[in-house]
């Protein structure tokens, strides 16, 4: 099947924001790197809003744009993304009113669990929607759990490479942050391993093989583990952006390939519940 990019960028973009949202309310929460949160959110927010916009490039006609909108409450796949996509977009923008209103701490932390679970949900059914009985490849609980987890792969490397780069955090703040960035590696690695294995990883093996688990997975890892004897070190961060971007886009584009026959995302509507 063909690489649909749009959807691609989008899912990947959306739910980078989420989780780098879902990472600023853990530190909102634990108190650690407080300097960096104004950033990281405004970060987060045009991130989600630029992964939405590819997904109206998707849509293409005006009248599917209009029929997703008005359908949104059907909690279909696509109405469940528009749904996430709008609440991590407020909880963003309620998150930034805080900070520039100064609002009390406890509020503060209210906004960040609110906060943490839809930024995480994001990713998840960005994933979630591919899963059908039409494609037997992609239906499996380990696809949204790959998405999330190259999500999150990448959040956690861009937290750390802005906290570092501000000097945003102590030793054992920074070595938090390191935390952060090993669970993101190997949570993207196991699960990527995991939908790869079910879903015929022999059909592209360069693809799956050396971008999603050698570069996207164990290079990030590697990097990630290094950054916790080296927390304070911007660099290692960056380079686990990119091997974290690799696995990111390399999951996404084998999921496509290893798709069956052509998705018509709206001529298949009454048989997916799309809308």
């Amino acid at each position: 099947m063909e690489i649909q990019w749009s959807l691609l960028l989008f899912s990947l973009l959306a739910g980078t924001g989420g989780s780098i949202l879902a990472l600023v309310s853990v530190s909102e929460l634990t108190g650690i790197a407080p300097k960096s949160r104004k950033a990281l959110v405004i970060l987060a927010l045009v991130l989600v809003i630029v992964g939405g916009l590819f997904s109206v490039t998707h849509l293409e006609q005006k009248a599917h744009i209009m029929a997703a909108a008005a359908n949104i409450l059907s909690f279909s796949a696509i109405s469940m993304e528009l749904i996430f996509v709008g609440l991590v977009t407020i909880m963003a923008i309620v998150y930034l009113v805080g900070i520039f209103r100064g609002l009390s701490a406890g509020a503060m932390k209210v906004v960040a669990v609110v906060s943490l679970v839809v930024g995480l949900l994001l990713g998840y059914v960005t994933g979630s929607g591919y899963q059908m009985g039409a494609q037997p490849l992609w239906n499996t609980p380990m696809l949204p759990l790959a998405y999330l987890g190259t999500d999150l792969a990448l959040a956690a490397a861009i937290y750390g490479a802005v906290t570092a780069g501000a000097k945003d955090a102590g030793e054992a703040a920074g070595k938090r942050c390191a935390l952060y960035c090993v669970i993101g590696a190997a949570a993207s690695l196991v699960f990527c391993l995991l939908y790869g294995v079910m879903s015929g990883a022999a059909m592209e093996p360069a693809l799956f093989w050396g971008g999603v688990v050698v570069l996207g997975g164990v290079a990030n890892l590697a990097c990630a583990l290094f950054a916790l004897k080296k927390a304070d070190c911007a660099g290692i961060y960056v380079a686990a952006c990119v091997f974290a971007l690799i696995a990111g886009v390399c999951l996404r584009a084998f999921m496509w390939l290893v798709g069956t026959g052509t998705l018509d995302f709206f001529a298949a509507a009454a048989d997916r519940l799309v809308l």
